[in-house]
């Protein structure tokens, strides 16, 4: 899956919405793939659904930081990926960019 999105980095660019919802292959090394520092799409994704992918970990969410225009974060059903650790990504934010977390693991910007 990692070759994959490497092409996905390299070839689209530009994309603003990822769905890689249920998808058994995406782990945490595949959020740091996405949001390099030699990856453009880090730059235009605005929305990614990671729901059901049940090899995430708390220790990705620090990486979505690096997407500074992301605005929606969709975590629900990811087994690995806590409460806690969405509410500590939540207040962790810098006052520009702050976000909220529904119980249910969604995060979204605040407008």
């Amino acid at each position: 899956m990692d070759s994959s999105l490497r092409l996905l980095v390299r070839h689209v660019p530009l994309l603003s919405s990822l769905d890689l919802s249920h998808c058994p292959h995406i782990g945490d090394q595949s959020v740091n793939l996405l949001t390099a520092t030699n990856s453009q799409l880090r730059d235009n994704l605005t929305q990614i659904n990671l729901s059901g992918c049940s090899r995430l970990t708390d220790q990705c969410l620090p990486l979505f930081r690096r997407c500074t225009n992301i605005v929606r974060i969709d975590l629900r059903s990811c087994r690995q990926i806590t409460l806690e650790g969405c509410q500590r990504f939540t207040e962790d934010a810098a006052p520009a960019a702050s976000f909220r977390c529904s119980e249910d693991k969604l995060i979204l910007r605040n407008s």
